[in-house]
């Protein structure tokens, strides 16, 4: 009796092995901050300054829904891919472009806005709260570098259903942005 050879399984691919990995990495990075964030916070005597305005007001209210609004825009974006769509993948990965130039681009004037009633120097929740941002910024940006080489690729042609790792890891890259922010609104703006 013969055996009968087992085709090998796939495995996952360098790319996003890496990306995995990254992102744990990342994951690590951020829950030693939070970790700070939560001894700074209960330690401290008072962590709002006074005379703060609201932080949660329409302004910030609609930037959040503007970063959901992107990585549900990113998700028909890997949705497209995969049907062989790639006008949906260009469409898609485009207003998840514009959506999170946007974002940027709305935090920093609520930045700016904040940065006249509270500073960073001589005061823990400003420090706490520019630097969570900025280190978000940073995060957002580069996943703005990411959204524009897959449209870049996607206007040339270069993704389809059987090569579209890209698309899936840079997808990757920002929900998790999408969901750090979800968790840094709520611990900043809300609590």
């Amino acid at each position: 009796m013969h055996a009968v050879p087992s085709r090998p399984r796939p495995g996952i691919s360098n790319e996003t092995f890496g990306m995995i990995l990254f992102l744990i990495a990342e994951v690590m990075f951020f829950a030693g901050l939070v970790s700070a964030y939560v001894v700074l916070r209960v330690s401290a005597a008072r962590w709002h300054p006074p005379g703060l305005p609201p932080l949660v007001n329409w302004v910030t209210l609609g930037n959040v829904a503007i970063l959901a609004a992107s990585a549900a825009t990113m998700l028909r974006a890997v949705i497209a891919v995969r049907r062989d769509d790639p006008d949906g993948l260009k469409l898609h990965a485009l207003a998840t472009l514009v959506l999170g130039i946007a974002f940027l681009g709305v935090q920093a004037y609520e930045y700016s806005r904040l940065f006249r009633v509270v500073r960073s120097d001589g005061n823990i929740f400003g420090s706490v709260f520019y630097w969570f941002g900025w280190l978000h910024g940073a995060h957002v940006l580069g996943g703005l570098v990411l959204l524009a080489v897959v449209f870049r690729r996607a206007i040339q042609g270069r993704y389809n259903r059987y090569r579209s790792s890209g698309v899936w890891l840079a997808a990757l890259y920002w929900w998790f942005v999408v969901l750090v922010w979800g968790f840094l609104f709520v611990a900043l703006y809300v609590i």
